[in-house]
């Protein structure tokens, strides 16, 4: 009999509401426009990842008068909704003794909340960095970047578990180094760029305790 022991989340778009943290501050300062050159800057391989966060975080920055406090991002952040029936799945792993992580390319501020929310045993995400006067400086630490299957193969290490006893569940091409490396890649929603590496596909967070349930018993 085959046994999930594991089961591996990404945050934005598919814990929450919101496809994408990052974009949902730029269009909240309205700068959607010049981090859309820069996000095709890092597409085209002309800045690496830490110079992305550099540039993104430094428009909010210049739009807040060269002064952005944590308080005020996590307020923005708060704003994100967490889909309803997150905390019922994570009840359900829990009470059936699985590990529930998150591996998120999203912002450490709401990544943390959504781990509280659900209970995570792990989470990574990328982390913006603030003086020691809580101002926001630009850059911060991409702990997770695109590449996901690090994180993930922290997570085996630390437990004991393989990637025949995981599942991920992704929403977008940032999820695909991950989903290729465990044992049950499942899709959350319509992205096709997904549709060759998922086994499986649900539209609902509640999808995923029948799935297990399927897998276990086949």
């Amino acid at each position: 009999m085959k046994k999930i022991k594991l089961v591996v989340f990404d945050v934005d778009g598919v814990l929450t509401k919101e496809k994408s943290s990052w974009e949902f501050i730029h269009k909240y300062f309205n700068v959607e426009d010049k981090a859309k050159i820069y996000f095709e800057k890092f597409q085209n391989g002309e800045i690496n990842y830490l110079e992305w966060m550099k540039l993104d975080t430094s428009l909010w920055i210049e739009k807040n008068n060269g002064k952005l406090k944590r308080e005020k991002l996590i307020e923005i952040l708060n704003k994100i909704e967490i889909r309803p029936e997150a905390k019922e799945v994570s009840y359900c792993l829990h009470k059936n003794k699985k590990l529930i992580a998150l591996i998120s390319g999203g912002i450490d501020l709401l990544v943390s909340r959504v781990s509280e929310i659900v209970g995570a045993d792990y989470w990574f995400s990328n982390e913006l960095e603030f003086d020691k006067y809580g101002y926001l400086i630009p850059g911060g630490y991409p702990l997770v970047g695109t590449n996901k299957e690090k994180p993930l193969k922290m997570i085996f290490l630390s437990e004991g578990i393989s990637s025949e006893e995981t599942i991920y569940v992704g929403d977008s091409i940032w999820d695909m180094s991950a989903m290729k490396n465990v044992g049950y890649p499942v899709q959350f929603g319509d992205d096709n760029s997904l549709s060759n590496v998922a086994k499986y596909k649900i539209n609902n967070l509640k999808e995923i305790c029948d799935l297990i349930y399927k897998i276990e018993r086949l």
